[in-house]
């Protein structure tokens, strides 16, 4: 019960601190607004009708802005701030562990994010009755939690939240850009194979230009390989700071 109460309390000052940074909640609302507006201006130039191939973009847009901009941003900035106040050191003085920091500090932008990409295929005008719910789901989950981790480690590595920005742009570029623009090049095809957001783009690009997806085992291989990678660094970094009691 006592580990219940702690995660529940790192979750609910989580929750406070990005609720009431106006910076951090753009995020979400910036993403789902550009999908739509970019859906709009394509759809009057078109005449009307979008081609799957620009549906694929305006997805591959929408879902590669959510995992970096709002994972990043989102967790990054939190934590960054809360060491700016100071309020994380008195946080580790009550005994919470690494792991109900790390669970509370991800869980609403972890839900948030999973939403987010569902609302944004729904928008691209692809029905989750014609895309199997069950796999997509299970690899934005994975997504969306190495995003998060990731942001948890910018966060730890920040010194405040103007730096965690700094830190999070070349994350961006590498986790945004090149997923977005593989389709232009064989070679950054290749590479995004590689990426986790490239294995949940390229899933959604299928369902746009309606074709069936079926998880690889590379694709397997990199959800949970940047996955643990990702969550051995936090603990490294979350120990070496001192933040760890036990």
């Amino acid at each position: 019960m006592d580990h219940i109460n702690k995660l529940t309390a790192v979750a609910q000052i989580k929750w406070i601190c990005i609720s009431r940074n106006t910076a951090i909640m753009t995020g979400p609302f910036l993403t789902v607004a550009m999908v739509w507006m970019m859906k709009v201006l394509y759809r009057v130039n078109s005449g009307g009708d979008l081609s799957p191939i620009l549906v694929s973009w305006i997805l591959s847009l929408g879902i590669s802005l959510n995992l970096c901009m709002d994972g990043f941003l989102m967790v990054g900035t939190a934590i960054a701030e809360e060491k700016e106040k100071h309020t994380l050191r008195v946080l580790m003085t009550s005994s919470v562990t690494g792991i109900q920091y790390f669970i509370g500090s991800i869980l609403f932008p972890f839900v948030l994010m999973n939403i987010i990409n569902l609302v944004v295929l729904e928008i691209c005008d692809i029905s989750i009755s014609q895309v199997p719910v069950a796999t997509f789901l299970l690899v934005s989950a994975a997504a969306s939690l190495i995003s998060c981790v990731m942001g948890m480690i910018v966060g730890l590595c920040a010194k405040n939240q103007m730096n965690a920005n700094l830190i999070s742009s070349p994350l961006m570029i590498v986790f945004m850009m090149i997923p977005m623009f593989g389709s232009l090049s064989e070679k950054l095809h290749h590479i995004s194979g590689f990426l986790f957001t490239g294995v949940l783009t390229e899933m959604a690009t299928g369902f746009a230009e309606g074709m069936s997806y079926t998880l690889k085992p590379l694709d397997i291989a990199v959800l949970i390989g940047e996955l643990i990678i990702s969550i051995l660094v936090f603990l490294v970094l979350y120990r070496r700071n001192g933040y760890e009691k036990d």
